[in-house]
């Protein structure tokens, strides 16, 4: 900065004794006090080091503005506008905000540094495509408030996440980036005019000397030139040196070190009326470059697009129904009990139940299934599905921080924080490339200057142009990103999309018989005592030991109970097998026959009619007292989940080889499954540690395994496998241990997402092979002479818009798997059962 402007904001200082600062050993001058104060909280927040990396000044801050900002930011302190936004933990809280202000990557690295140093900031995340930052506080220790004003403080603003208002920055981003592509063509047009009117009319006269109208117009366009690099290049430059700040090489660096040497070898040839000019490659290399970045920018807001539209599907207020007069309130001031009035055509706000009126409601955006689903009096919906037919009233049973669709929001962002093994690994061979690339360029101006140093310029700028580490960094970002976005249409949310390279290759599918393949929801369809005790008094007796399982079979002991349940000591759950405990001094078990009668020996006629009832489909309970042996059948049926047949037609399609049931249940009820269903291989009667060993002679085998199960006894097995999918209805300890969790209830959006997480590893190893192919044939031949510079920058551009267009495929719907695979068109083997 000179004497005479802001050493903050870069402005003229007009007063006669402005504000000033010693910083560093010198005194710097500011245009206002708004910005001495800002660079003051900056220094001696110990941040010195931002105004050595920043690449634009930073914003012009109006003192007078600055309490207006404070007074606001004390809003978001209250608790009624803290729920619209902000997540809520044991002793933390957490908020998505919206950095403005920021003018390139110190401006990131300055809040996420100022951030970390606040005491009771426990987590800081930065976002440097969307400008977002995450950010998880103690509110012991520090309040959202208090960030702000901290953000403030040195010159920016923050506010909370609004998908609305992020599609504004990003639609102003799409728009500078569009300018430079303009300016960069119009510019450029004369440069290549000129150009190609040397190279049709030549340059040397007879005497060897240039006509004076080469000389002017290599002149005008290295002017010119000079132009585009200042304006439409600027982020290459700001990029490079960014990099080289910070101690490492990215992807700008030889891209910037070939247009400098371009240019100034344009300068020394223009200067000495000698030798080639190369300000045609350069315009050329920078508007292709630049369009190739923008199709990147395009396709990265497209992905986010894609996650963050269930952020703008709901509205932003409803009709709440107080004494049958409506009124329209925000829908964070909703709260359970409220009841709102949902019209055809409109989306409902909050997750909640229909207490009045029936219709159906398309809920595509949340589970995948394109159906409409029919909905009545007494039934949920969901928040963020579509009324379609008339008219309902809707009680609140959540607020809107706690629906569905913010759920299933979060859990999407938490999925895209892991990445698959190949996509960190091309980042890292990214950087590495960068390295080998200038390596190789050091190389190649050694030989030349020792074969042919008038070739030097030509050849090195090639090299450094031709290469192409933007195609391996963007050989997977976008594709997993709309590859996370397009298992979330069809209701697989990932919640780990490191699991998604197996979930593409494995060719063993194993899956839980009850909850899983069956809807999970049975109906206690028989109740036969065995001796001197009432149908009330064993149906007792059982609700009591089942009271705090979460096992399906619990579940159908409890529904429709409406007497007392009896308090338990001692109860125990034996996952698999089934409950005990002491009910007034009585030893009970409740379970699987082997488990309930102790010993294991069954009388002949009791075990005639379990197998008879086996036989009608039955899942068989054996209530037993210690010491007195069984007093009491029950009979539980579970009907297979819908689309069932399908799903197992489509994963062998999609190059599933083995379809396994590794189930607790009955084997005589696993193998009536199985073979309606044409599964091979089934294992019934299996426990949680079976069920383990089973997958891990699996994997020792080399064999990649995807596990499906929805209870507790499924999560040890859940975690093993390779890749793993659970139910939105499952098990806590289950959804934590699976990779992908199933918004719906049926199974047949599970093939689509296999052939999805194909086409996605499928498209991000086109794109390594490509980028790699690429620079393995461009480099050398560019070294050696016979790529020219122009032809290096179409070539480069091309590559990168090739890696960005191939993943943006993945925006379609793709049929695939329609017909069998290899390997697949096989008839049944003999069936294969165990237990």
């Amino acid at each position: 900065m000179s004497p005479q402007t802001c050493f903050h904001c870069g402005l003229p200082v007009t007063e006669r004794d402005p504000p000033v600062l010693e910083i560093q050993g010198q005194t710097q001058a500011f245009c206002c006090t708004g910005c001495q104060a800002v660079c003051q909280a900056i220094i001696g927040a110990g941040h010195v080091d931002y105004y050595r990396y920043r690449e634009a000044p930073g914003r012009h801050v109006d003192a007078d503005l600055v309490p207006d900002v404070l007074r606001q930011a004390e809003l978001y302190d209250r608790p009624d506008i803290q729920r619209g936004f902000v997540r809520t933990g044991g002793d933390w809280r957490e908020a998505s905000l919206i950095l403005e202000e920021i003018r390139c990557a110190a401006c990131l690295w300055l809040n996420e540094q100022h951030l970390r140093g606040l005491d009771g900031v426990l987590e800081v995340e930065v976002d440097y495509t969307s400008h977002r930052a995450r950010v998880r506080w103690d509110p012991q220790r520090t309040r959202l408030s208090e960030i702000l004003r901290a953000i403030a403080a040195i010159g920016y603003v923050a506010h909370p996440y609004d998908a609305s208002h992020s599609e504004e920055l990003n639609a102003a981003r799409k728009r500078r980036s569009i300018e430079r592509i303009v300016f960069a063509g119009a510019i450029g047009m004369p440069i290549m005019q000129f150009s190609i009117t040397t190279y049709i009319m030549g340059q040397p006269d007879a005497a060897g000397q240039l006509p004076l109208w080469v000389i002017l117009g290599r002149w005008t366009s290295l002017l010119a030139t000079a132009v585009i690099l200042a304006y439409s290049g600027q982020d290459f430059f700001a990029g490079a040196w960014r990099d080289l700040r910070r101690g490492r090489l990215g992807m700008d660096v030889p891209i910037v070190i070939g247009l400098i040497v371009a240019w100034f070898g344009g300068l020394y040839a223009t200067a000495s009326q000698s030798g080639e000019v190369y300000n045609d490659s350069i315009a050329m290399f920078v508007f292709l470059l630049l369009v190739a970045r923008h199709v990147e920018l395009r396709g990265r807001l497209i992905a986010s697009a894609s996650l963050d539209r269930m952020a703008r599907v709901i509205p932003r207020t409803a009709r709440r129904v107080v004494r049958d007069r409506e009124e329209e309130v925000a829908v964070i001031d909703l709260r359970p009990g409220d009841r709102v009035r949902v019209r055809p055509g409109e989306v409902v706000p909050v997750d909640g139940e229909i207490v009045q009126g029936l219709s159906s409601f398309d809920e595509s955006l949340l589970t995948g299934e394109p159906s409409p689903v029919p909905k009545q009096e007494g039934e949920p919906v969901m928040g963020g599905s579509i009324n379609g037919d008339q008219a309902v009233l809707v009680q609140v049973l959540r607020p809107s921080d706690e629906s569905t669709v913010s759920e299933i929001q979060r859990l999407v962002e938490h999925g895209l924080r892991t990445r698959p093994r190949y996509a960190a690994l091309a980042e890292r061979a990214a950087v590495v490339f960068v390295a080998v690339i200038l390596a190789i360029a050091a190389a190649t101006a050694t030989l030349w200057w020792w074969l042919d140093p008038g070739q030097l310029v030509h050849n090195l700028v090639a090299v450094l142009i031709v290469t192409c580490p933007c195609a391996l960094a963007l050989a997977t970002p976008v594709a997993v990103t709309l590859g996370a976005a397009r298992l979330a249409d069809l209701g697989v949310l990932p919640l780990r999309m490191s699991g998604l390279e197996s979930l593409a290759t494995a060719r063993v599918l194993a899956c839980d018989k009850t909850g899983t393949l069956t809807v999970g929801e049975p109906r206690l369809c028989l109740s036969e005592p065995l001796g001197p005790w009432s149908q009330a008094q064993v149906l007792r007796i059982a609700v009591a030991l089942e009271q705090s399982s979460e096992h399906p079979f619990a579940r159908a002991f409890r529904q429709g109970w409406q007497g007392a349940v009896d308090p338990v000591q001692g109860l125990r759950n034996h996952p698999g097998q089934g409950m005990e405990g002491t009910i007034e001094g009585r030893s009970w078990r409740l379970g699987r026959p082997e488990f309930a009668i102790r010993g294991g020996h069954v009388e002949p006629a009791l075990s005639r009619r379990i197998q008879a009832l086996r036989g009608e489909g039955h899942s068989v309970i054996v209530l037993a007292e210690e010491g007195e042996g069984p007093v009491a059948l029950f009979g539980l049926i579970d009907q297979p989940r819908e689309g069932l047949e399908a799903f197992i037609n489509g994963m062998r399609q999609a190059g599933v080889r083995r379809i396994v049931i590794l189930s607790g249940d009955h084997p005589d009820n696993v193998a009536r499954l199985a073979l309606r269903f044409g599964i091979e291989e089934f294992h019934g009667g299996v426990s949680p540690a079976q069920k383990l060993d089973w997958m891990r002679a699996e994997q020792l085998a080399g064999r990649r395994v995807i596990m499906m199960g929805d209870g507790i006894n499924d999560a040890p097995t859940l975690a093993a496998a390779d890749a793993s999918l659970s139910f939105g209805e499952a098990a806590d300890a289950a959804k934590v241990s699976s990779d992908f969790l199933i918004t719906g209830k049926g199974l047949d959006g599970l093939p689509a997402a296999r052939v999805v997480a194909r086409r996605t590893r499928r498209i991000v190893l086109q794109n390594l092979v490509w980028a790699a192919a690429y620079n393995l044939c461009a480099v050398p031949l560019a070294a050696l002479g016979f790529v020219p510079p122009w032809g290096a920058a179409i070539g480069m551009s091309l590559s990168s818009l090739l890696v960005v267009g191939n993943s943006l495929r993945l925006r379609h719907r793709h049929r695939e798997g329609s017909g069998p695979q290899r390997g697949t068109d096989r008839a049944h083997p003999a069936p294969v059962v165990s237990g």
